[in-house]
């Protein structure tokens, strides 16, 4: 079993994807309860697992985020750091969804899970596909516009300046490389007045 486990390149993986890999077994959901168990596979819920530490096997939390609620994809502060806009590591995975706000606390990390509506949600991210690992994440634009779509109105494009540059630490260069039509769609379609405040800036 260490053997088939250890054959396992990305994680998480689902029921189906194990169930798969145990097909010569007469009883597969028997040894995946086996499994669980005695640790050697951890679920983050029902139907998708991540291997113990012992396996020492790279955790991709991005497609954790995308698979534990959906749909969704990652955004906010997490992706902010992901790209290097802003220098503290984002130890919560934070994603945006058209769904309820939800929270889930896994042996993985802590996973936030912000509403958008749908037709400002469904703008701005991308496909990352690399070596088999597949997930959803804003772009950078996308990134800055939710967390200002989903921060405290700010006054003026001052306070706007002060808020990327106190709160955020946010790295002011990276505007000058950012889609400005796109930036102007998002303010248009989330008719928000902090990305109305960004639109002034960047343009």
């Amino acid at each position: 079993m260490t053997l088939l486990l250890n054959s396992i390149e990305h994680q998480p993986f689902d029921y189906q994807f194990i169930k798969g890999r145990l097909k010569d077994y007469r009883y597969p959901r028997n040894k995946i309860s086996k499994m669980l168990k005695s640790g050697e596979i951890i679920a983050l819920k029902s139907g998708l697992y991540i291997l113990s530490h012992a396996f020492q096997k790279p955790l991709i939390v991005e497609t954790a985020a995308n698979l534990l609620y959906g749909p969704s994809y990652v955004s906010l502060d997490y992706a902010l750091a992901y790209y290097n806009l802003i220098p503290e590591i984002a130890y919560n995975i934070s994603s945006v969804t058209t769904g309820r706000r939800k929270i889930y606390h896994t042996p993985a990390g802590t996973f936030i899970y912000h509403h958008l509506k749908f037709d400002y949600y469904n703008q701005g991210y991308k496909l990352y596909h690399s070596d088999g690992v597949n997930y959803l994440i804003a772009t950078p634009e996308k990134a800055l516009c939710d967390k200002l779509y989903l921060s405290p109105r700010l006054q003026d494009t001052d306070s706007l300046e002060e808020f990327l540059d106190k709160d955020l630490r946010f790295d002011f260069s990276a505007l000058k490389t950012f889609d400005t039509k796109l930036i102007k769609d998002l303010s248009c379609t989330a008719r928000s007045y902090n990305l109305e405040l960004l639109t002034r800036l960047v343009v």
